[in-house]
């Protein structure tokens, strides 16, 4: 701060030293005096409900898909956090998890601890082949049910630190499993069962029991969360045991070897080690001259302490057993709720009171530290006499710590569970109260609902709901009683502006502003229900009620509304009347086509749809990579699956409840997911994707094939032991597994040497390509191909060629690869990756991408009719001055588009009016700066 007079600089010290001592009191034991809580996201086709608590850090509840590309939209800080607590284990409410894990690891977050029910660590192991940050240790602690169950004792906390108390309850829509133990399932493979019957053998470092799956006899169920404890980089000998056993195979490990197992592969993903602080010098050292000790050694990387583990990296993890088998259906899972206590604040300091008694110096602060002083004063006689002074002569009663609830009720199935822990719990009666007795204990501030169908209009989950005080401020998100406005709205200020343009290329976004049902028209519910909304923020202390914030700039819905109008600049303007006559000139209209069917080319009313069009990281602009093919009256091939394809696709083709139309027809068509490599900006949206199709109440009538490297369809087996993916439907439409390698183009590659695979029939070569026939012939291609391209990680393109004579080849993430334009020669299109402009050749060849220029070389050289360029570091690239007279075609992609291939002219045409409405967008000068050093999800 710039002082201007020092009078006023004097005036500052002044009022400052006469506050001191009256907020003295109130600030010693808790480290900040204002906190908050916000709505990060909120139900809509592309979130989940998201909360954020701002104490001295930062702790966020549930990051389901878009999370991290949501806080981008917001410009949210995202250093500063130190929780991540999540209400379930999958992709509803974690599939955002990776990503936001990575997002923080390059924003210098340095230790971060995760919190959430049964199966918490099986679902971060199961990342471990794309998910590795050196510089962040990650803290996993896995809360069991038991421990969340025990309604009539005071409550163990799940996480605690000098910011705030988190006490778990555990719902649940049935009952829970027993303790019984459970034999591991030996069917699935002959060896196991000689392993297991080695492995079973007492010993007196070893126990039987531990050779028996029993998720409820671990003492962490009873005792709260399992606490990761660091290793000295060695094995318990119970499981040192058994990895020196022939024959061994993580997948058959059980009870506590199992939890060993999860735990070290945790920690070679996150081998940041702890700091160590050396001892500073003494004054006395100082005096006589010593040098001083050097300062604490920033140590900020690490390597994988657990080497042995390595090997083993690429064989299944040990079998995960749910506590209550898994369903299809989302609203019968079970969940986590969190009871957040916040700090209490000490009563304030009277000053008056204590210079009437005579309390100075260095009594105030041992009273204000709760002590009880005893001192001489003057008895107004010329003589002394001692005085008693407490806590309580000079201090205001302390402020009862406020609280925030996060609830997650899937079904009216689960209310039960609910209402017996607020009902019969010491602490939670205390919290949902109206005695004012129990609100000087603790004082309920913010109820956060997250509902599934049926949920709030229970007369049991109304009853619940009016059982906290009038004064509790209720958020209710629920799909039911919620509109699904667009969520990142830059995007779709951007499409509306696009969709002038061209209303079949740039669709409007889908939208719905009002809700099936209106909150307010719900009977019975108490005062202060707010709906859940992206951006609502409420202060705890001092408190203010949940309200918008107010900076917040919306791009999409006043327009849509009519609230606003939508204009151009005059050089947009210019520049859309220009380019709608250039690309009369080079398409002709529909109705023209049909006159001439000559003209028409094979494929070209093969539809490509651009879904995401990033490189490394989500933007407001672009999402991270993924493409859809429309083949007619075929079906659908999707290239690459990004984190947030899901809801891409629905804001595109929009929702039915019914699942019968709109995206539900889309995921349907699709036949095939092609994964290029295991950079996570390329797959981490897959599971999602899956999921949502394994919950169609109309099911598709044929399976999808997902052609993938080892890593893909591993993490895909994995994901689906804790969430039904649709591996093992036996109606014969689940997802069947294709290895890329044994599609490659020239000879079948064997996986690298240096690590250990299992011989399943899943990695088998002859089996993937009997299936990828099946897959040719229910899509109408000849051939499908893998080509192994120059990257930085092992990374398949693809060539799909089809009876109609047309072909496409995409490129994935390369460097200019010579073999790409041997095996893609003539190609109808072909999609390449642009990451780098021309003026980045250097940069892209470090991080193994193409330049724009050398992406249309390449397409130039296959003799390509069209190249579409994708996978940009920077909202738009920076592209070289081209003659529209050139042979090949090529155009360059964005979000959402919708191109025929007969129509990529036309979009070239329209590049000069693109490039001008990226460029009048509002910019995010931090973000580009992400975007242009690439590689946050690829490394």
């Amino acid at each position: 701060m710039l002082w201007k007079r020092p009078l006023q600089l004097c005036k500052y010290i002044w009022l400052r030293s006469r506050h001191s001592s009256s907020t003295a009191i109130a600030r010693k034991g808790t480290s900040h005096m204002v906190w908050s809580t916000d709505v990060l996201t909120t139900v809509s086709s592309d979130t989940e409900p998201s909360f954020l608590l701002t104490l001295d850090s930062k702790y966020v509840f549930n990051v389901g898909e878009n999370s991290g590309r949501s806080w981008g939209q917001r410009g949210m800080a995202r250093r500063g956090f130190k929780a991540i607590f999540l209400t379930s284990i999958g992709t509803q409410r974690g599939a955002g998890l990776p990503g936001l894990t990575m997002f923080l690891a390059d924003a210098g977050v340095q230790d971060l601890t995760v919190v959430g029910p049964h199966g918490l660590n099986h679902y971060l192991a199961s990342m471990r082949t794309f998910l590795w940050r050196d510089n962040i240790k990650v803290r996993p602690r896995e809360i069991g049910t038991s421990s969340c169950r025990q309604h009539t004792e005071p409550p163990k906390h799940v996480y605690k630190d000098a910011n705030m108390t988190v006490y778990g309850i555990h719902l649940s829509p049935g009952p829970v499993a027993d303790n019984t133990p459970m034999d591991i399932d030996q069917a699935e493979d002959p060896a196991a069962a000689s392993f297991n019957k080695r492995k079973r053998s007492p010993s007196p470092s070893s126990s039987s029991k531990r050779q028996q799956v029993d998720p409820s006899s671990s003492t962490s169920q009873t005792q709260g969360p399992i606490e990761p404890k660091e290793t000295d980089g060695s094995m318990s000998p119970s499981l040192s045991k058994a990895f020196n056993t022939r024959g061994f195979r993580p997948y058959y490990l059980a009870g506590d070897d199992a939890k060993e197992w999860l735990k070290l592969t945790i920690e070679n993903m996150f081998p940041k080690p702890e700091p160590v602080v050396k001892p500073r010098s003494s004054k006395k050292n100082k005096k006589e001259g010593q040098a001083p000790a050097p300062e604490p050694a920033k140590i900020l990387y690490g390597e994988p302490k657990h080497q042995k583990l390595l090997w083993h990296k690429n064989r299944r993890l040990p079998k995960f057993v749910p506590e209550l088998s898994n369903s299809n259906d989302p609203t019968m899972k079970q969940t986590m709720c969190y009871v957040i206590v916040g700090p209490r604040y000490r009563g304030k300091f009277d000053v008056e009171k204590a210079e009437a008694l005579g309390l100075k110096g260095r009594d105030r602060a041992r009273v204000c530290g709760g002590q009880t002083v005893t001192y001489e004063v003057d008895d107004s006689n010329g003589g002394k006499i001692k005085r008693t002074v407490c806590t309580n002569d000079v201090v205001g009663a302390s402020e009862a710590p406020k609280v925030v609830i996060v609830l997650d009720v899937p079904s009216p199935a689960h209310i039960p569970d609910l209402t017996t822990a607020f009902e019969t719990n010491p602490l939670y009666s205390r919290v949902r109260s109206k005695k004012p007795e129990d609100h000087e204990e603790y004082s309920a501030f913010v109820v956060y609902h997250t509902l599934g169908p049926g949920v709030l209009e229970d007369p049991r989950y109304k009853e619940f709901m009016n059982g906290f005080d009038d004064s509790v401020h209720h958020i209710v998100g629920s799909k039911e009683h919620a509109p699904d406005p667009v969520t990142f709205t830059s995007v779709g200020g951007l499409q509306l502006k696009l969709n002038q343009l061209d209303r079949k290329m740039f669709p409007v976004p889908y939208h719905r502003l009002e809700a099936e049902k209106d909150l307010a028209s719900v009977p019975g519910l108490p005062p202060n229900v707010h709906l859940m909304k992206s951006n609502l923020t409420a202060d705890c202390r001092p408190m203010k009620p949940p309200r918008p914030i107010d900076d917040w700039r919306d791009d999409f819905h006043p327009f849509v509304t009519g609230q606003e109008d939508l204009r151009y600049s005059k050089q947009m303007e210019v520049a859309v009347r220009r380019a709608r006559s250039r690309s009369r000139s080079v398409s002709p209209a529909p109705s023209e086509k049909k006159k001439e069917p000559e003209t028409r080319q094979p494929g070209d009313d093969v539809v490509v749809v651009t879904l995401g069009t990033s490189s490394a990281i989500p933007s407001r602009y672009r999402n991270v990579s993924s493409t859809l093919i429309r083949i007619p009256n075929y079906g659908s091939v999707l290239l690459d699956c990004g984190e947030g394809t899901w809801g891409q696709l629905i804001r595109l083709y929009g929702d039915d409840p019914e699942h019968k139309s709109g995206v539900w027809e889309v995921l349907r068509d699709i036949k095939c997911i092609f994964l290029s490599h295991v950079h996570g900006d390329h797959h981490i949206g897959l599971s999602k994707l899956l999921s949502m199709r394994s919950r169609m109440t109309v099911p598709p009538t044929s399976p999808v094939w997902v052609v993938g490297l080892h890593q893909h369809l591993l993490y895909m087996q994995e994901v689906n032991e804790l969430e039904n993916l649709g591996l093992d439907n036996s109606e014969g439409n689940g997802v069947i597994s294709v290895l890329s390698d044994a599609l490659n183009w020239r000879t079948p590659r064997a996986y690298p040497g240096g690590v250990q695979v299992e011989k399943q029939d899943w990695l088998d070569h002859d089996r993937s390509r009997a299936l990828a026939k099946d897959m040719c012939d229910a899509l109408g291609l000849t051939e499908f191909t893998t080509v192994h391209v120059d990257h930085k990680t092992r990374c398949y393109g693809s060539i799909l060629k089809h009876k109609d004579d047309w072909s496409i080849v995409f490129s994935a993430d390369t460097k200019p690869t010579d073999s790409l334009v041997e095996a893609g020669k003539g190609a109808t299109l072909l999609i390449h990756e642009a990451t780098m402009g021309d003026d980045e050749k250097e940069s892209a060849k470090q991080k193994a991408h193409s330049t724009f220029g050398q992406a249309v070389d390449i397409g130039q050289r296959m003799e390509a009719k069209n190249i579409l360029l994708t996978h940009f570091s920077s909202r738009y690239p920076k592209m070289p001055s081209a003659s529209m007279s050139d042979e090949t075609t090529w155009a360059v992609a964005m979000d959402h588009a919708v191109i025929p291939i007969g129509d990529i002219p036309k979009l070239r045409a329209y590049i000069p009016a693109i490039d001008r409405c990226f460029r009048e967008a509002p910019e995010d000068d931090e973000e580009e700066e992400q975007l242009q050093k690439g590689d946050v999800w690829a490394d």
